[in-house]
C-alpha cells in the first residue's frame, strides 16, 4: 500500500455567542488501495490554521506521497527530522505532522479491520469517563453559571470544566492579561462558588485559566477557590513555564494540569522533571498525533502523572482522543464538547462520538480506524485549501 494523495479543508463557521469563531481543519490521506484516512489539524481557533494546512501539503508532497502508510514511526521521525525545523516544531509544524499521523493510523486500522485503540495495545477500560466543556457560552452572572451547571449534571455528566474568566459580566469574550483585576477576580470566584453549590460535592469541577495570568495572580485566585475543591486547575501560567506551574500547585494545594500548547516529548519532559503537572494534556492535533502523544503518555506514567488528552475542535479530533484514551493506562478523564449549537461541525462525520455520550461516558469504539468517516457532501461545502 502506498500514499497517493493528501487533501485539506477549512470550515467557515459564524461567531459564537461570546464573539469568537472557529475554523475546523480536516485532512484526508488517500492510498492506492482505495483506503483513505482522516486527520484534524489542532488549530481550530487562534492563528496558524492555514499555515499548518499549507505545511501538510508541503510535507506530504516531499515525504509522504509514495510512502507505506503502515510505517508510522519512521514517517513521524522523518517528518520531524528531515524538515529541519521539526526538531523543535512548535504548534504550527507540530499540527501538520499530527494531522498526517492521525490519518495514517486511521488507514492502518481500516486496512486491518481494527479500531486504532486495538493497534495501540487494546482497551484499558470498558467505558470512557468524560467531562463536559462548552456548556457556559454567553453567560454572565454567577446564577446563570449555576443553572447551566445543573443542566450538565442532569444530563448524566459527573465532571465539567469552565474558565470563570473567559467571559465578562455580560457574557462576551474577555481574558486576563497577566494581572487579575480585583473586580474580575471577585466575579470569577463567585462563579466557581456558584457552580460548586449548584452541583454539590460529588461532581468534579475543573477550573481553566488558559495561561493568561502570572503566578502571583494565579496563586491568589487559587487560594480563594481552594475550598470548592477543584478536581484540578488548568494552564495556571505561561505554557512554557514549568517552574511557575509547580509554584502555583504548591502554593494553592490544587492539582495542576497543562500541556495543550506543548508540541514535543522534550517539552513535556521538562515539565515532568520539574514536577509541574499532576495531569498532562497533550493535544493529538499538535503534539505528534498518536505516535507523539502515546510516547508522552508513557513518559507521564514514568513520572506518576495522569493524562487527559486536550480536545477542542471537530469530531475527528474527538475520535482520535477517544481511541488513545481507551488504550492509555494512566488516563484520568477525557475532555469532550457534546454540543456545538452555533455550527454543524458534528455533521462532518457519519457517527460522531459527541453524540454517543451516556451517563457521562463514551462506549468502546468498535469500528475500524478512528471509527468515523468523513462526509464528502459536507467537505464539498467547506473551503478547499489544496491537494497533492
Amino acid at each position: 500500500m502506498k500514499v497517493t494523495g493528501l487533501r485539506c479543508w477549512r470550515t467557515a463557521f459564524p461567531a459564537m455567542k461570546e464573539g469568537v469563531a472557529h475554523g475546523v481543519l480536516p485532512i484526508l490521506v488517500e492510498t492506492d488501495e482505495g483506503i483513505s484516512g482522516a486527520g484534524e489539524i489542532g488549530l481550530a481557533y487562534g492563528a496558524g490554521g492555514r499555515a499548518a494546512a499549507s505545511l501538510v501539503l508541503e510535507l506530504g508532497r516531499a515525504m509522504v506521497l509514495g510512502a507505506d502508510p503502515f510505517r508510522t514511526e519512521w514517517l513521524h521521525d522523518k517528518l520531524r527530522r528531515d524538515s529541519f525545523w521539526g526538531h523543535v516544531p512548535g504548534p504550527i509544524l507540530g499540527a501538520a505532522i499530527s494531522a498526517i499521523d492521525q490519518a495514517l493510523w486511521d488507514i492502518k486500522g481500516k486496512a486491518l479491520g481494527q479500531p486504532v485503540h486495538v493497534l495501540l495495545g487494546g482497551a484499558c477500560r470498558e467505558r470512557l469517563r468524560v467531562y463536559c466543556n462548552g456548556w457556559y457560552r454567553g453567560l454572565g452572572a454567577p446564577e446563570a453559571y449555576a443553572e447551566a451547571a445543573r443542566k450538565v449534571q442532569a444530563r448524566g455528566f459527573t465532571a465539567l470544566k469552565f474558565d470563570p474568566m473567559k467571559l465578562d459580566a455580560t457574557g462576551r469574550s474577555c481574558h486576563v492579561t497577566r494581572h487579575l483585576e480585583r473586580w474580575y477576580e471577585d466575579l470569577a470566584v463567585a462563579r466557581v462558588e456558584a457552580v460548586r453549590a449548584a452541583v454539590g460535592p460529588a461532581m468534579d469541577v475543573i477550573v481553566e485559566l488558559h495561561g493568561n495570568m502570572w503566578p502571583m495572580d494565579s496563586i491568589r485566585f487559587g487560594r480563594r477557590i481552594a475550598h470548592t475543591q477543584p478536581f484540578f486547575m488548568e494552564e495556571v501560567a505561561d505554557a512554557e513555564d514549568a517552574t511557575a506551574a509547580r509554584e502555583v500547585g504548591l502554593a494553592t494545594g490544587i492539582a495542576i494540569a497543562g500541556g495543550e500548547r506543548l508540541a514535543t516529548l522534550g517539552d513535556f519532559r521538562r515539565h515532568f522533571e520539574a514536577r509541574a503537572f499532576s495531569v498532562a494534556q497533550p493535544d493529538l492535533g499538535i503534539a505528534g498525533g498518536f505516535t507523539g502523544v502515546r510516547a508522552i503518555a508513557s513518559l507521564a506514567a514514568a513520572h506518576g502523572v495522569y493524562v487527559q488528552p486536550h480536545n477542542c475542535g471537530g469530531p475527528i479530533a474527538t475520535a482520535a482522543c477517544v481511541n488513545l484514551a481507551f488504550a492509555t493506562p494512566n488516563l484520568l478523564i477525557q475532555e469532550i464538547f457534546p454540543d456545538w449549537p452555533e455550527d454543524d461541525r458534528l455533521d462532518m462525520v457519519d457517527a460522531p462520538f459527541e453524540r454517543m455520550v451516556s451517563d457521562g461516558t463514551v462506549p468502546l469504539p468498535t469500528r475500524p480506524g478512528l471509527g468515523v468517516t468523513l462526509s464528502e457532501a459536507y467537505l464539498a461545502r467547506c473551503e478547499a485549501l489544496g491537494a497533492v
